[in-house]
């Protein structure tokens, strides 16, 4: 089973993460003729299904939801082949790849984390351990509290949650300084990408919209622009000298959007809808970072597997 785990500070949006994903592979996964099958363990359905439902209907997870949720598993065919790493759960060609199982937690607020784990210590964790133990670590960075470049790093919005970063990797270098996985593949998600101030984007010279996905290093650099201001001591650590016992993997970086509407006198803020091809809804989202999320997983797990 190939671990994620997915960290953040509180409202930085890790449930509607997980929601998102689960309605990219709802959306792409339910026909019989899709490319992409999948099935859910039976113990992370209702909390899932609880969630995709409020997504479905323009609501952001509550305060329910979101103590409710705590892990997702997933099935996943895991092939190589000329039309990427998906291929049909199921299908009679199954024999091309390997069927595994990514088990998706969420551990926590880091800014709700013991002291201890934010000093780098891994004693008393409880389910933190998940972190601890992750083949990949997806942390999220709230794109509505970016700094433009040039701002203090030390006093930025954002530097906190640097430190906070950068304490859970040390505490998971110690955890695995005797034992364990050799490899962690980082991921960095910006979330809410839709809100970043125009301001932060002119200053790091990016256009307002990420580079397409499959334009690796131009999506590196784009990234690069807006985090290194922002968690430069986290950065900094991935790419500093590697210990013997853990390395680090390239970090991978998602841009993740959500179109809502604003909140009014008589309502909360909603996800804006729109149509499906098949005539449906949906939440305005970028689902095809989410599908190229799911693809990296997919194949950077197979690849462990060998």
């Amino acid at each position: 089973m190939f671990r994620v785990a997915v960290v953040g500070d509180h409202g930085s949006g890790k449930t509607t993460f997980l929601g998102l994903l689960y309605a990219a592979l709802v959306s792409s996964g339910s026909g019989k003729g899709d490319d992409l099958r999948f099935h859910v363990a039976y113990d992370s359905l209702d909390e899932i299904t609880v969630l995709f439902q409020r997504l479905m209907s323009g609501g952001f997870p509550d305060s329910a939801t979101k103590e409710g949720l705590h892990e997702l598993r997933v099935e996943l065919e895991m092939a190589r082949s000329g039309h990427g790493v998906f291929s049909r759960l199921g299908s009679r060609n199954r024999g091309t790849g390997q069927a595994g199982t990514i088990h998706f937690s969420l551990p926590g607020s880091l800014d709700e984390a013991s002291p201890g784990l934010h000093q780098g210590s891994t004693f008393g964790t409880g389910k933190w351990r998940d972190a601890l133990d992750a083949d990949a670590l997806v942390m999220l960075a709230d794109g509505t509290r970016l700094a433009a470049k040039g701002t203090d790093v030390k006093t930025g919005p954002m530097a906190a949650y640097d430190g906070r970063l950068e304490a859970l990797f040390i505490a998971i270098q110690r955890w695995r300084s005797s034992g364990g996985r050799e490899v962690l593949h980082p991921v960095f998600v910006l979330s809410k990408f839709d809100s970043v101030r125009p301001e932060v984007l002119k200053v790091a010279n990016v256009e307002a919209k990420p580079p397409a996905v499959g334009k690796a290093g131009l999506r590196v650099a784009y990234a690069k622009a807006l985090l290194d201001t922002n968690l430069p001591r986290t950065l900094a650590l991935l790419q500093g000298p590697r210990g013997k016992k853990l390395r680090f993997a390239p970090p991978a970086f998602v841009f993740s959007r959500v179109t809502s509407e604003a909140e009014g006198p008589d309502r909360a803020e909603r996800i804006k809808l729109r149509r499906t091809d098949g005539g449906g809804w949906e939440p305005d989202y970028s689902r095809d970072e989410y599908l190229a999320f799911l693809e990296h997983l997919a194949r950077i797990a197979s690849e462990a597997k060998d």
